[in-house]
Order: structure tokens, then sequence, then C-alpha cells
């Protein structure tokens, strides 16, 4: 998106990702990658832009 419209663009490019930390052992990947909630709330921060 930001690299095809850079220039229409309204609001600056939020990246949803895993934590800032090594990947974790199998039993908490859960815990570790971005759920519904985290993803939603990205995009309520750039609605609310």
């Amino acid at each position: 998106l930001a690299e095809q419209a850079f220039y229409v663009m309204q609001a600056p490019v939020l990246r949803v990702s895993g934590f800032n930390a090594p990947f974790p052992p199998a039993g908490l990947e859960s815990i570790y990658l971005p759920d519904t909630d985290r993803i939603l709330d990205a995009v309520d921060r750039s609605m609310a832009y």
C-alpha cells in the first residue's frame, strides 16, 4: 500500500507484527503473533488520524 498509494494516503502506515523479542517456543506462538484485537486497534488508530 505504501508503495502504490503513498501520495494519496491520509495517515501514516502502521505495522502490526509480533513483539520485538525472539520468537517463542511452539506453545506460546499465539501470545506472540498479532491477534484480531491488535489488528483492529491499529485500524482504529489509522482511521482516527
